[in-house]
């Protein structure tokens, strides 16, 4: 599949989008730096704080395909307003219900808006940008930029004014991705691409709306289906390595961070400057991809990603936690466009919205399985030895990976297909 260039779609579709991602794409790393601290705050024990923060994943892992199908159906920008608005609310919810069973509920709820609109947004570059790498870093780097001030502003809410200045604040985020969807150009606003030979058009969502929205099960086939394309079945395999590093940072990052005296505050800076990081290496991802095969880099990355959070609790000093956070922020800016770029460009524009949500399926998969697996781990050998067991599992999962992208001779010419 030709890949467009970076001049076809104007500023203001481009904008829009980014905007968007700056509001949908870091509501994970915000939430990583309260929801913790708001189980400690109830007295919830290291198991009890893994399945608090895994509960965010469950209606994700089984919901995500039919988000996605929304998507494809309805177009990204309507669902990306109705369920934001829904979303800010739940979020405004939490500080009101101090209980360990609301806040399990709570999670699995806007745990489903939450990543139905980041799957719409990552819709919105397969199906609005054509899915070209360079758009996947610029709309990964608008959503890092708000990965900096997000996870720092709402540490700094909790440490100075409390849970509910905290939550409050993610509430008025949340909804700020709904304005900014509001200004993304309607579908039928935005010019087509040219039509390859022989191609049929490709209707619009308009075209395909119907008063169904319950999940059906011929979606969720046809998103299972896309695992027979090598590219699809790569990122996928990579995307649930990927939260090897992810769940950890979204479950005991923050709370060895606390154990050693680092403020909330301190927390949410090393979270944002992760993010921070994130957004300058996504802004290289086109230059790097003329010079390596994407499925190399790839691999690569994610290894770095894990290995930047495995090794937190080695690091005496607060210069050091920086480096190692900025090392995995890097490789997270890096491999997430690398991740949509292949899916996206393997698929057609019908399933843009599937192929997103296959990934997410995946990837919330690994979120409710690491954080699980690493709180019943630091019940039996200590927060400490959980870190190195689970980077070291990381590790030999993406080893694996390697041997089986160099073997496969889907990848021998050097391009993900």
């Amino acid at each position: 599949m030709s890949s467009p260039t970076a001049e076809r779609f104007g500023w203001r579709l481009q904008g829009a989008v980014y905007a968007s991602a700056f509001f949908t794409g870091n509501l994970f790393p915000m939430i990583s730096v309260v929801m913790p601290l708001w189980a400690l705050a109830m007295g919830a024990s290291p198991l009890v704080i893994g399945l608090i923060v895994s509960s965010r994943q469950i209606l994700t892992v089984t919901l995500s395909i039919h988000s996605g199908a929304l998507m494809d159906r309805f177009g990204p920008r309507t669902v990306i307003m109705v369920l934001g608005a829904v979303g800010a609310a739940i979020m405004a919810s939490f500080p009101l219900l101090p209980f360990i069973w609301a806040a399990i509920l709570l999670q699995m709820a806007s745990g489903f808006t939450e990543t139905t609109n980041w799957i719409g947004t990552q819709a919105m570059v397969g199906k609005l940008l054509r899915g070209h790498a360079v758009y996947a870093g610029r709309m990964t780097a608008a959503a890092r930029f708000g990965g900096f001030a997000g996870p720092w502003a709402t540490g700094l809410c909790w440490q100075y004014a409390g849970p509910f200045a905290a939550f409050g604040f993610l509430a008025i985020w949340v909804f700020g991705g709904v304005i900014a969807a509001w200004f993304v150009p309607k579908h039928e606003d935005i010019p087509p691409p040219p039509a390859e030979p022989g191609a049929a058009p490709v209707p619009p969502p308009a075209a395909r709306r119907g008063p169904d929205v319950m999940p059906k099960l011929s979606d969720y086939v046809t998103a299972f289906r896309l695992l027979a394309l090598p590219a699809v079945a790569l990122v996928i395999l990579a995307t649930f390595m990927r939260q090897a590093g992810s769940g950890m940072q979204s479950s005991f990052y923050g709370v060895w961070l606390n154990e050693a005296g680092f403020s909330a505050g301190t927390i949410g800076f090393l979270i944002g400057t992760s993010n921070m990081v994130s957004a300058f290496a996504a802004l290289s991802i086109g230059p790097l991809t003329k010079r390596a095969a994407d499925h190399w880099l790839l691999v690569a990355m994610i290894t770095l990603s894990i290995v930047g959070v495995a090794i937190t609790p080695l690091l005496p000093n607060f210069p050091l936690l920086v480096a190692a956070i900025s090392l995995r922020g890097g490789a997270q800016g890096l491999n997430l466009p690398l991740m949509m770029s292949i899916s996206s460009r393997a698929v057609g524009l019908d399933l843009q919205g599937r192929v997103a949500a296959l990934r997410i399926t995946f990837n919330r998969l690994g979120g409710a399985l690491v954080p699980l697996a690493m709180g019943a781990l630091a019940e039996v050998v200590g927060i400490e030895r959980s870190f190195y067991i689970m980077g070291a599992l990381g590790i030999a999962l993406i080893a694996l990976l390697a041997v089986w992208v160099w073997r496969s001779p889907a990848f021998a010419d050097g391009g993900a297909i």
